[in-house]
């Protein structure tokens, strides 16, 4: 492990210093592993897809990104191109970070790469959307995921999690409710009306690290939760203060299981919104990929 190291640094992200923690966690892992490193900054969307993809094919053992969610859903989604896989790292560096606050990474970058100083690996879930796409993290669908898709990264870099606030706020005033059905792995359906969905593989959404506290990055589930009919203010209060539990209530459809399918009934156009960025339209059939992944964390 750690022998020979692709560091992917998106030089967008950590407020355009990405390159600049890039060299300094190359010359720790230098220091403390004797590790042969490359620092290859990204250049254009796909450029981390396609280096993970090769990565094996280059001699490199270790795959190690720096950016957000949606950088990390691109590293990871290049690996899984290939049977064996590298090993993955990253170091968190967007607005958000949901799968660096599970796996226990300091917010704060310097910090995160002094953890590399001390790591181990843990076997990590992967989601899979129609048999091509891959998330390591959330899909979400409604309009308040869809502002936030399109929030412009010069704001997020400015503003933090008040970008997404502030464009929240506004698609909170939509209420455009979809008529969807639900389908598990055993064939059995539901129908739905609901404004969101949410569709997670680890307890932490949108920051709130205790947003669905029965989840778990390698518990080989999906966990789904809507509102029913409109997200009122209660359903927030719930969301943000006291988590989702596990039964379903009058207010809130919660399931977990290895396979969902999502379709919408009325012959909308729906996007999703997968690890922060615009994913495929419904209809959607997603699984989990149980410990999928190798991923570096902190002892």
């Amino acid at each position: 492990m750690l022998n020979n190291v692709l560091i992917i640094p998106n030089p967008g992200s950590g407020k355009g210093k990405a390159v600049e923690y890039a060299e300094k966690l190359s010359k720790l892992l230098e220091e403390t592993y004797q590790s042969q490193t490359t620092v290859k900054p990204t250049t254009e969307v796909g450029d981390a897809r396609n280096w993970a993809a090769n990565a094996i094919a280059d001699g490199f053992d270790t795959v190690i990104c720096l950016g957000g969610d949606g950088t990390v859903n691109e590293t990871v989604d290049g690996l899984l191109q290939n049977e064996e896989v590298p090993l993955f790292g990253f170091v968190p560096l967007g607005t958000v970070n949901d799968l660096g606050r599970v796996l226990g990474y300091d917010m704060q970058p310097e910090k995160a790469i002094e953890q590399y100083r001390k790591v181990k690996t843990v076997p990590l879930d992967v989601g899979q959307i129609n048999e091509t796409t891959h998330f390591i993290n959330v899909i979400a669908i409604g309009a308040l995921p869809e502002s936030v898709m399109h929030t412009d990264s010069q704001d997020k870099n400015k503003l933090g999690v008040l970008a997404y606030v502030r464009d929240g706020v506004k698609a909170y005033f939509k209420k455009d409710l979809y008529q969807l059905e639900i389908t598990d792995s055993s064939g059995n359906k539901r129908e739905l009306e609901t404004d969101l969905v949410l569709v997670a593989l680890t307890n932490s959404v949108a920051g709130v690290e205790s947003m669905i506290p029965h989840a778990s990055y390698d518990d080989g589930l999906i966990h789904l939760l809507a509102p029913k009919e409109n997200l009122a203010v209660t359903t927030f209060y719930t969301l943000f203060e006291g988590g989702i539990q596990p039964e379903e209530t009058d207010s809130m459809f919660v399931f977990s299981d290895n396979r969902i399918q999502i379709k919408d009934l009325i012959g909308k156009k729906i996007e999703s919104n997968v690890d922060g960025d615009q994913g495929p339209n419904l209809p959607l059939d997603i699984k989990v990929l149980k410990h999928r992944l190798q991923v570096i964390v902190p002892e």
